[in-house]
């Protein structure tokens, strides 16, 4: 009897640092920051009575380690986090679920339901992330002092760049490869409507507003944050990320401008 408990126990401790491990894992790799990855997870296994864990996150990988109240030893798992585009949707939710366990709200079988229903939240379609990436180039070149033309053109650009990344990149090329590549096209796109229309009238607001949307901002932010909060491995690690995608952007744009400027073209 006594050594049945103690294996429900064993399960059961298990259990939780799998779920908070699931938790981290999913924030993680969904644009979370270091801090907060931490904090969620310390606070779901201390609800549910896990007091001797640790937890040390990095940008791609978790660690983990615990024992019961016994002082016994029986967890400890390491687990790698590869780089993922963020769903801040899926942040949310589990953050809430964290507040939802801390408040005694949720029992641990509901607490995996709703982390698995969480993990499999489908992805945002390909006409929206099209359409998004079409009014959202529109409207930055507005932002940045362009015309209504600027941004029909600008429209127009970040349409193609949104198709591109559906069907080319996010399925064909490299991170490196494929912003170089996302960049060149869309100033191409620009440069075509400064030569075949006589409506364009700030080049510089059509590209930036085109190629906002390949822009790290979550990875440039939290690299920031966490370096902030004293994580500088991670923080190092995402904002040479960013600055890698910066540098891919800016090599795309000068290609276009060089090949432009090589078949006789006048100045922009």
């Amino acid at each position: 009897m006594l050594k049945a408990m103690s294996e429900d126990a064993d399960v059961t401790f298990k259990r939780i640092l799998d779920l908070s491990m699931m938790v981290g894992r999913i924030m993680l790799e969904n644009g979370a920051e270091i801090y907060r990855v931490e904090d969620t997870m310390k606070r779901i296994s201390l609800h549910y009575g896990i007091v001797d864990e640790n937890f040390f996150v990095l940008s791609n990988g978790i660690f983990t380690t615990g024992s019961d109240n016994r002082g016994k030893k029986l967890y400890a798992k390491v687990e790698h986090i590869p780089v993922h585009g963020a769903e801040l949707n899926k942040v949310i939710e589990l953050n809430q679920l964290s507040r939802d366990i801390c408040k005694g709200k949720v029992t641990l079988e509901e607490a995996e339901k709703r982390i698995e229903e969480i993990r499999n939240l489908p992805h945002s379609s390909w006409i929206v992330v099209t359409a998004a990436t079409c009014v959202g180039s529109a409207c930055f070149t507005v932002l940045l002092s362009g015309t209504i033309t600027d941004a029909l053109g600008a429209g127009v650009a970040g349409l193609l760049l949104g198709l591109f990344n559906c069907f080319v990149f996010s399925k064909y090329l490299s991170k490196v490869t494929g912003n170089i590549l996302a960049s060149l096209l869309v100033t191409f796109v620009c440069i075509s409507f400064h030569l075949f229309t006589t409506t364009v009238t700030n080049m510089n607001a059509m590209v930036a507003g085109s190629i906002i949307s390949l822009i790290p901002g979550v990875a440039f932010l939290n690299g920031i944050r966490d370096i902030a909060n004293g994580d500088y491995i991670s923080g190092s690690v995402r904002l040479l990320d960013a600055i890698l995608v910066f540098t891919c952007i800016a090599v795309g744009v000068g290609v276009a401008f060089i090949l432009y400027n090589a078949i006789g073209g006048t100045a922009l």
